[in-house]
């Protein structure tokens, strides 16, 4: 089957987040050459302005790796290896993407293996920001700190 990428009008979408779970997939993108990962900022909430894993709701009839090389490729331009599904994990939040409303996302997360050129790496609308990182931060969200850890990364030590 092909899956169905048409834009949900605002207002549909709106009475989606009302009363369904939305599904995601997001990605730990690693470069082992450099032994690091890749962090974007977000621009909408929840979790506006904090360092997190980058991806995005799934298309219906879109299976869940696709999903995954479609993220990276739309969120970040990069095209990679993905590499195993690291988990899955309930999101719960009393911010959602629109004012009014909570947000419950069941997220399948995967680890992403990239090989960045100089330059290569280019930022959509949906982040504000993005960095590359060595270590896990000891104050990031839980989630993202998990899932770091997951993929073989190691938190900061405080001195």
């Amino acid at each position: 089957m092909r899956s169905i990428r048409r834009r949900i009008p605002t207002k549909l979408y709106r009475s989606i987040h009302r009363v369904l779970p939305i599904v995601c997939v997001d990605l730990v993108v690693s470069d082992p050459q450099r032994k690091n990962f890749l962090l974007v900022k977000r621009k909408n909430q929840p979790e506006r302005g904090k360092w997190y894993l980058l991806g995005g709701r799934i298309f219906k009839n879109e299976r869940l790796a696709s999903a995954a090389r479609r993220k990276l490729k739309g969120e970040i331009g990069l095209r990679g290896k993905i590499v195993t599904q690291l988990g899955i994990h309930e999101y719960f939040s009393k911010t959602g993407y629109f004012p009014g409303t909570n947000s419950h996302t069941i997220i399948v997360v995967f680890l992403a293996v990239v090989r960045p050129h100089a330059n290569s790496v280019k930022l959509d609308s949906q982040s504000s920001d993005l960095r590359w990182f060595r270590r896990i931060d000891p104050g990031w969200h839980p989630y993202v700190k998990k899932f770091l850890k997951c993929a073989g990364f190691q938190e900061k030590t405080r001195a």
